[in-house]
């Protein structure tokens, strides 16, 4: 398919969420939103026993198909066909449906609706994005069975070279974009945990998500340009624009080829000094991407999104821990302690300020029970010994030696009732707040090694939300005022033997590698998807370069200087990585 602009229209540019990476020129195919007018009419008595028998003919259809669908699927994805096929099993659900036939005379569709929407709207109010996700795919899940129930036919995948930009799409559809030749997906909704997102990263099929209203926007065949690296949409490019995706598209995918050849190469610099890459990860199914990178373990698993679904079931941590952690040994896999509170919101915590609230530790230490369900689902779990447990958030001293005594208390209690030793994990802690870098010394007995997060010691140091859009370009996390506290936590690991890695966003930015590096950073944990870039950039530096840059860096005014600095050897060393990524 030539790929050629529609003249009559002016480029325009969309923004979203980055939800899988890559970038692809296409073909705009728009599917036809799924709004529903429902039947509401009152149905006749007579008629009642025939709608009841429409609905469940209709449930065991959508049931059977379902099962089918599951059979050709890896099991990181079975478990979104489960949750549909739990809600249309659900005892709960057939009763109010069948009641509302039988006594209020509903139709199937507006019985269906009722039956579903109070839960649907519980999970909207929510702050929590994942809750948000889940009310989503209880919403297509309806639109699903109304289709089913109108036979309506199915939004298809037509031509080839396509985009597909849609309001949202169900369980089922994004199967058949995954075995189809769709190019990008682009959705008016969504977040980053919904089981959409989590299909197509798995899958490599690059996509953006919560664009928005793009109804009088792109039309079927408009020349649209993906980037699913920064969540950005181009529709119909202007020729310059076009002339020059196309070639950092031809660059993009010979890169691809290269970056597998570097796979099992070692992250090692120009100078011989080796670089641990680790990956960040907030699912489980997440860790497919994780061995396919190459990464040499989990950096940082984030378990907020466990525990809205497990958070007071032991036995499911348990399960999971032990399953991620086995499939990435001998190399480590980092578990962080459920960091609630500031952005991620818990049902009956609500402050003014909680980022400066109760949030991480101090929020964990208040509701100590669960607390401590996590800690024996991590030690239970930890039977290859290489899991390492730290807590988020960190403050006070205090926090860190209770934290410490409740780890230890409970592996003495296992101990004593299984009659075996239990391994420990190492304890560790994330270095957020500048108080605790500049104080890291106190800490240094306690711990085993420290996670330097970024993104909450750029905020904290900085005073800046950078989540606010009026103030997020005060936002540097190559600021030296934040690079002078990293320095101080990696001197102190070295003269106390504690190991220091870093999490935080910075890991992914080419500028911040350097830096990282430049200041004694030996261990990085990052998006999976980009453990191959970082490689490939590290491969090309010298430690003694970058030692003498960050010691430069450290002595400006601010991130926008350093950052200048910093890109000028990046452009010297690696300037196709410059061009094609920017800021990866």
């Amino acid at each position: 398919m030539a790929l050629e602009r529609n003249n009559r229209e002016k480029e325009l540019l969309l923004k979203g969420l980055p939800i899988a990476p890559g970038l692809v020129i296409g073909k705009a195919l728009v599917w036809k939103h799924k709004k529903i007018k429902l039947n509401r009419r009152i149905l006749p008595p007579e008629e009642r026993a025939k709608e009841l028998e429409h609905f469940h003919r209709t449930r065991n259809l959508m049931l059977g198909e379902l099962e089918k669908l599951k059979r050709n699927l890896p099991p990181r994805i079975t478990r979104f066909v489960d949750f549909q096929i739990a809600v249309l099993k659900d005892s709960e659900f057939i009763k109010d449906v069948e009641y509302l036939i039988k006594e209020k005379g509903r139709t199937a569709e507006y019985a269906v609706y009722e039956a579903i929407e109070d839960r649907i709207n519980e999970l909207l109010k929510s702050e929590i994005e994942y809750y948000r996700d889940r009310a989503k795919e209880l919403e297509t899940l309806y639109y699903d069975f109304v289709s089913y129930l109108r036979n309506e036919e199915k939004r298809e995948v037509i031509g080839s070279d396509v985009v597909i930009f849609a309001d949202d799409i169900t369980i089922e559809e994004s199967i058949r974009i995954v075995n189809s030749d769709v190019k990008a997906v682009v959705l008016q909704e969504g977040g980053k945990t919904s089981h959409a997102a989590i299909i197509l990263r798995d899958y490599r099929i690059p996509a953006v998500f919560g664009v928005g209203d793009f109804s009088d926007k792109v039309t079927n065949g408009d020349v649209v340009i993906i980037n699913g690296w920064k969540g950005e949409v181009i529709i119909n490019p202007s020729k310059p624009t076009l002339e020059r995706f196309k070639e950092l598209v031809a660059k993009y995918n010979e890169e691809a080829k290269g970056l597998v050849e570097i796979k099992d190469l070692p992250t090692i610099t120009t100078d011989g000094r080796g670089i641990t890459l680790m990956a960040n990860i907030d699912l489980p199914e997440e860790i497919t991407l994780v061995l396919e990178e190459g990464a040499h373990g989990i950096g940082l698993f984030r378990t907020e999104l466990l525990f809205y679904e497990y958070g007071d079931d032991e036995e499911k941590q348990e399960e999971i821990y032990r399953e991620i952690c086995s499939k990435v040994y001998p190399f480590p896999c980092i578990i962080r302690a459920f960091d609630l509170g500031g952005d991620k919101v818990i049902k009956g915590y609500r402050e003014k300020n909680p980022f400066l609230g109760l949030r991480g530790i101090r929020l964990l230490l208040e509701e100590e029970e669960r607390f401590r369900k996590q800690i024996r689902a991590v030690l239970k779990a930890n039977e290859e010994g290489n899991i390492k447990f730290m807590i988020p958030m960190v403050t006070t001293l205090w926090e860190v030696k209770r934290s410490r005594a409740i780890f230890h208390e409970e592996a003495e209690k296992l101990s004593e009732a299984r009659s075996v030793e239990i391994k420990l994990p190492d304890f560790g802690i994330m270095v957020e707040v500048p108080s605790v870098a500049l104080t890291i010394k106190a800490f240094a007995e306690y711990i085993d090694f420290a996670s330097i997060g970024t993104n909450d010691l750029t905020q904290y140091t900085l005073a800046v939300d950078r989540r606010n859009t009026r103030v997020s370009y005060l936002f540097h996390h190559t600021h030296p005022a934040v690079l002078k506290l990293i320095k101080m936590v990696v001197q102190a690991g070295r003269e106390y033997s504690f190991r220091v890695g870093v999490c935080g966003e910075i890991s992914s930015d080419p500028v911040g590698i350097v830096l990282l590096l430049g200041l004694g950073i030996t261990e990085l944990s990052l998006t999976p998807s980009l453990v191959l870039q970082t490689k490939k950039l590290i491969r090309r530096i010298a430690i003694e370069d970058v030692e003498k840059l960050a010691e430069k860096a450290l002595n400006l005014a601010d991130g926008e200087e350093v950052t200048r600095m910093i890109m000028d050897y990046i452009r010297e060393k690696a300037p196709d990585i410059v061009e094609k990524y920017g800021n990866f």
